[in-house]
């Protein structure tokens, strides 16, 4: 009778497997989120096998890596913290060298993965968008329009185009601005009233920003000139604003952008102005010389500067 080898020097049948990277990178996402089912969300995996992964691990390393103080949260042992804290350091060399590699591209071909403010992706740019397709068919542009704030260094996204006035520190790129900001009513409401005047006579609705300052309600001149209007309804979106307003909910103070653009709105009073942040165009250094992420900022930058009458609510000079 034969008999098998097992021990552990020449990798026999009962040596422990070696843990693999990508569960390394299971256990740093866990550490970071705190909990096993946002985790879990996050990477697209469910709760289960994502348990059932670290189970395994734990078991290949023969160490305790979490524990569970509460229902639903996850806290790093230090055997877990210590190991996270080198699986954040691979991560982060890994993402670095595919960055840098990536930069030295030359080929106008490939994806171009794009993270645009919503109101404007959906609103101002889509013509953009277009026209760069079709100028370069190569190129498979994908746009996402959120909110999230995407991680470059991770090339999560590879152009970002925001509304802020604090653009991180490790992009570079060019601003676009000031983003000019007025108050708006739903033109079908105003014209159902019979006019701006009649409009505003009703005292209609003032909406707002759940949890923001700069509300309309808060407006001294706005207040003086309409001191029957109260602040009937809040959302926290933007494009959720404005689809109120522009089905006659009330009036909000809305991006120049969206009175420019879209026939729905009717700006009242004109001569007050306001602005607020601007528009970046922004990418990771180690990127910018890349052929399609160098098209696309030309791209881009070329038509924001067209467009910044509309961004800024002001006429040409």
């Amino acid at each position: 009778m034969v008999q098998k080898r097992t021990d552990q020097a020449t990798g026999g049948l009962n040596a422990p497997e070696d843990p693999s990277w990508d569960d390394l990178r299971l256990l740093l996402a866990v550490g970071r989120a705190g909990s096993l089912r946002k985790a879990a969300g996050q990477l697209g995996l469910g709760h289960a096998t994502l348990s059932r992964r670290l189970g395994r691990l734990e078991q290949q390393l023969g160490v305790r890596l979490f524990d569970r103080p509460s229902a639903g949260a996850v806290v790093l042992t230090p055997a877990g913290e210590e190991l996270a804290g080198s699986a954040a350091l691979m991560d982060d060399t890994a993402a670095t060298a595919l960055r840098r590699v990536a930069g030295r591209d030359l080929a106008l071909t490939g994806t171009l993965r794009v993270s645009v403010n919503p109101l404007i992706g959906i609103h101002l740019l889509p013509p953009v968008f277009d026209a760069f397709s079709r100028a370069y068919p190569d190129v498979c542009l994908e746009v996402m329009a959120d909110y999230v704030s995407v991680n470059l260094d991770r090339r999560e996204a590879d152009v970002v185009v925001r509304v802020t006035d604090t653009p991180p520190d490790n992009l570079v790129g060019q601003r676009f601005g000031p983003v000019g900001y007025g108050f708006y009513a739903g033109r079908a409401a105003v014209e159902a009233a019979g006019g701006v005047e009649a409009y505003l006579a009703g005292q209609p609705p003032l909406l707002g920003y759940t949890g923001r300052r700069d509300n309309a309600v808060h407006v001294p001149w706005l207040r003086a000139e309409l001191p029957g209007s109260q602040a009937s309804l809040t959302a926290g979106d933007p494009l959720q604003i404005a689809a109120l307003v522009r089905a006659g909910a009330g009036i909000a103070r809305l991006p120049s952008v969206l009175g420019a653009v879209d026939e729905g709105f009717v700006r009242l009073f004109p001569d007050q102005r306001e602005e607020a942040y601007a528009v970046w165009l922004l990418t990771h250094a180690d990127l910018r010389k890349t052929a399609r992420v160098r098209a696309f900022m030309d791209h881009m930058a070329a038509a924001l500067k067209a467009r910044l009458p509309v961004i800024t609510g002001l006429p040409e000079s």
